[in-house]
């Protein structure tokens, strides 16, 4: 077929696809009752428009000093209306000038009062701040400089409560290494029949070893032993290295076993733990802030661990504790009375929740049913730690890419409202996350932003842009404990 007669069919087909496209009706044309027909078109669709981006100059500080971290924010990248980005200084304010503020159900900005009172109180005794999030505070990015604004501020030492097992992410805060014969069980992993309880503990989650196993191969004894230890970081904070305390939370202890503390190989401390159901700790005191260590168990069964906790005996104790692809909404499936056991040892004085992302990318009509979800676990919650605030994090702004650009998800306003709703519903307090970072088509920005503060998935923060978060986070948080002194100076004159 001659090159013309292609041409001119083609021709033909696009204008018949454009006459019936013109006429087409809008609402389309219903055939039965369940069959409507609908012909998508726009002539927009022909047009590349660039979206406007979030403007974070205001949010980023030139020179933005983090623990040891020297973050030189020499320029962002602006966003112009066409593919070509050009390059601008960054004239920002300080980032403690920035303060998206807490919102208070009804405006009752008393509910944090306990946990102000706590932090008052942290150089005598140990307040624990828990903070849950899905995999955005992984790796302790979020959490990591949070606890050391609030350790430097009220005291306090160490990387709180960590599970046997290493996360996925990670963490800058300490080298955490175990045997391979651990076998982690998780509420938030798909629900186990085989699991006699749900006695998950404050982490949502237990490891039980198993037989040695070496080149793949189970080694059969009669004892079973495992092991974990902790390096100390270059990359963590003066503060997370001087914890002094070491508390090993168990349970469902079926036979006696055998635990070793082990200080630079040198073996300096030694416990024989018996027989016990019920949820227990056993403590292990340093003489001075250890590089490394590590703690050996040997038993014919193993006991459930819950937790490990390095901390300091006052101060404030802040846990990062990712439920990696949750929504939160697992909290309800936790023992209750397991969980209001370990509760009495912990001081608990706020429970910070931050989830979302997992939920943006179903996009449905509305979230009504997760604003009924997550205000049965906050209840949950609130029933277990019944003097002990919570803040709820909204989801953070997270872009999709259409055409040449990316944009916020049309999804994110609605979730955030269901979120704000269920800390109503429960008078929690709320804190909106993704206004803090820009508003809509910020993530965008914090992607391009150089150097850059979000990871390439336009989903994560990464190390850097984690720590400006947790420092509005604390802006907010310490913006109000400001308030709450000043008042109680005006009572007292």
């Amino acid at each position: 077929m001659k090159p013309i007669r292609i041409l001119l069919f083609l021709g033909i087909i696009g204008s018949l696809t454009l006459g019936i496209a013109l006429i087409f009706p809008i609402n389309g044309i219903q055939v039965s009752k369940n069959l409507t027909l609908n012909f998508s078109w726009s002539f927009d669709k022909l047009k590349t428009q660039a979206p406007q981006y979030a403007d974070i100059t205001n949010i980023i500080e030139e020179n933005t000093t983090i623990g040891n971290d020297s973050l030189l924010i020499d320029s962002i990248q602006n966003i112009a209306s066409t593919p070509k980005i050009d390059t601008i200084r960054a004239n920002a304010k300080s980032l403690k000038s920035k303060v998206q503020g807490l919102e208070y159900p009804a405006g009752d900005n008393t509910i944090l009062y306990s946990f102000y009172k706590k932090l008052n109180k942290a150089s005598k005794k140990r307040v624990r701040v828990l903070h849950y999030g899905d995999s955005q505070i992984e790796g302790d990015r979020i959490t990591g400089y949070l606890r050391n604004r609030f350790q430097k501020q009220f005291g306090g030492s160490g990387p709180g409560l960590m599970p046997a097992l290493p996360g996925h992410a990670e963490s800058a805060s300490i080298i955490h290494k175990a045997s391979n014969n651990w076998i982690k069980h998780s509420v938030y992993f798909k629900k186990d029949t085989i699991l006699p309880h749900r006695k998950f503990g404050v982490l949502g989650s237990y490891a039980r070893y198993t037989s040695y196993k070496a080149d793949t191969i189970f080694i059969d004894s009669t004892n079973k032993k495992a092991w974990i230890e902790f390096n100390r970081s270059g990359l963590s904070y003066a503060s997370v290295r001087k914890f002094t305390e070491c508390r090993v939370f168990y349970g469902h202890a079926n036979s006696q076993f055998t635990v070793r503390g082990f200080v630079n190989d040198s073996l300096t401390w030694f416990e024989e733990v018996d027989t016990n159901q019920n949820t227990k700790y056993f403590k292990w005191k340093f003489n001075y802030p250890p590089k490394y260590f590590r703690i050996e168990f040997e038993s014919a069964k193993s006991p459930d661990i819950y937790a490990i906790s390095l901390d300091a005996p006052n101060g404030v104790a802040v846990d990062n504790l990712p439920f990696r692809g949750s929504s939160g909404t697992e909290f309800t499936r936790l023992d209750y009375a397991h969980m209001k056991q370990m509760n009495k040892n912990m001081n608990v004085g706020l429970i910070i929740l931050e989830f979302g992302v997992n939920i943006v990318p179903h996009i449905v009509k509305n979230y009504n049913y997760y604003e009924r979800a997550l205000t049965r676990q906050l209840k949950y919650l609130k029933a277990i730690y019944p003097n002990t605030p919570i803040l709820v994090i909204s989801v953070s702004d997270m872009a999709m890419r259409k055409g040449n650009y990316y944009v916020s998800y049309p999804n994110i306003g609605k979730i955030k409202k269901a979120q704000k709703n269920a800390a109503s519903n429960t008078n929690c307090v709320y804190w909106d996350l993704q206004q803090a970072m820009g508003g809509d088509n910020s993530m965008p920005s914090w992607v391009f932003a150089q150097p850059t503060l979000a990871s390439k998935d336009f989903v994560h923060f990464n190390r850097r842009g984690g720590h400006i978060i947790a420092q509005m986070l604390y802006n907010a948080i310490i913006n109000d404990y400001h308030k709450y002194l000043n008042k109680q100076a005006v009572a007292k004159n």
